[in-house]
């Protein structure tokens, strides 16, 4: 009994922490128009709530995170539309960003738009954004984010069933070289398996190790964690390792390079 009144007051203290941190400020506003920007709506133009929200100064860290993400699902900027943002941010917060800017940049998170939007073609084919997904008993990773599934952990999905080769062409659009290699086992334990399997059929069941170089987010290992639970369909645990947890605040720190006012 004691312990259970020490686990309700733990879970009390949480809700209680979580409801403050989200009627605070702007939190609503923004989640929903990064849902917005997820689904592809009126990405090509300078966003009213992104201009609102550096005209009141709100946190830095948030207009750049809308900006960044504007920018990835749009496959750029128009031009004047990067430029408009990039001079609103001097004139509101300061030169002392300059730099930063110049990194996000370096990093491939602002840069003006190069043709058509290939982000379209990877949500559709992943099926990165899903409509009416319970929270309370979820049946696909989207859950965690309230409609939408973490890129990194679908691409695990797929990678299970139906395979990488069903999805080669967004494969090739996305940033960075793919590179998938069949790894035989030992034959002390294919003997153990009764089997001359590979690495690769071991995802049938079995256990698979994740890692992320660089960092993930909570998120990222929640919609993991969705996949292992169900194991009982056939497919394998998942362990998760990675040089970090990051959330789009310290991401965006990492990168920062304020100048010395």
């Amino acid at each position: 009994m004691e312990a259970y009144k020490q686990s309700v007051a733990t879970h009390t203290a949480i809700a209680e922490l979580i409801q403050e941190r989200i009627t605070q400020g702007i939190f609503w506003p923004a989640l929903q128009m990064e849902q917005e920007f997820l689904k592809g709506l009126d990405t090509d133009k300078v966003n009213p709530f992104v201009e609102q929200c550096i005209a009141q100064k709100e946190s830095l860290n948030t207009v750049l995170r809308l900006i960044c993400l504007q920018c990835t699902v749009n496959s750029g900027l128009k031009p004047r539309v990067l430029e408009h943002y990039k001079r609103d941010i001097i004139h509101t917060y300061g030169y002392q960003h300059f730099l930063t800017l110049e990194n996000l940049e370096k990093a491939g998170l602002l840069y003006p738009h190069q043709g058509r939007s290939t982000y379209a073609v990877v949500r559709k084919t992943l099926q990165l954004t899903v409509d009416d997904v319970s929270e309370h008993d979820p049946t696909d990773m989207a859950y965690v984010h309230s409609g939408y599934a973490p890129l990194s952990s679908r691409l695990v999905e797929f990678l299970q069933v139906p395979g990488w080769r069903a999805i080669t062409g967004v494969l090739q659009v996305l940033p960075g070289p793919t590179l998938t290699e069949t790894q035989q086992l030992p034959s002390a334990l294919r003997q153990r398996r009764g089997s001359g399997g590979s690495v690769q059929s071991g995802l049938e069941g079995g256990t698979a190790l994740v890692f992320f170089i660089g960092g993930c987010t909570y998120s990222e290992i929640a919609a993991l964690r969705f996949l292992s639970s169900r194991v009982d369909q056939g497919g394998p645990e998942y362990i998760i390792a990675t040089t970090k947890i990051i959330n789009g605040d310290t991401f965006l720190e990492s990168i920062a390079e304020p100048l010395p006012t």
